[in-house]
């Protein structure tokens, strides 16, 4: 939950993020997905994969209707998603790369 709650505050600290969800980390998984103003998700993710070297999904994560929702359909959401072996320093290294990417568009 701690991880989450990082996650999820941090996401919300980056300006053109836009954080969906609960946002409640002890109602919900370790899953938050978000999206860059802007940008598609899909270069979201190659971006942190390629210049950062992080780990990421991108799309509608098997959930259609929900992004329908949500209004992100048809691109989706970027999400991340602690696991049992993650740190607060990988966390805090994801929210720095959301920012640098941010920042160059």
């Amino acid at each position: 939950m701690a991880l989450t709650q990082q996650l999820i505050s941090g996401l919300e600290d980056v300006p053109r993020v836009t954080v969906y969800g609960g946002l409640d980390p002890t109602r919900q998984t370790a899953t938050v997905s978000f999206n860059v103003c802007g940008m598609e998700p899909s270069d979201v993710g190659m971006r942190l994969d390629d210049e950062h070297e992080i780990m990421c999904r991108v799309g509608l994560h098997c959930a259609p209707a929900a992004h329908k929702t949500l209004g992100t359909f048809p691109s989706g959401t970027v999400r991340f998603a602690p696991g049992p072996f993650s740190t607060a320093e990988d966390v805090g290294r994801a929210l720095q790369a959301v920012r640098e990417i941010t920042e160059r568009g």
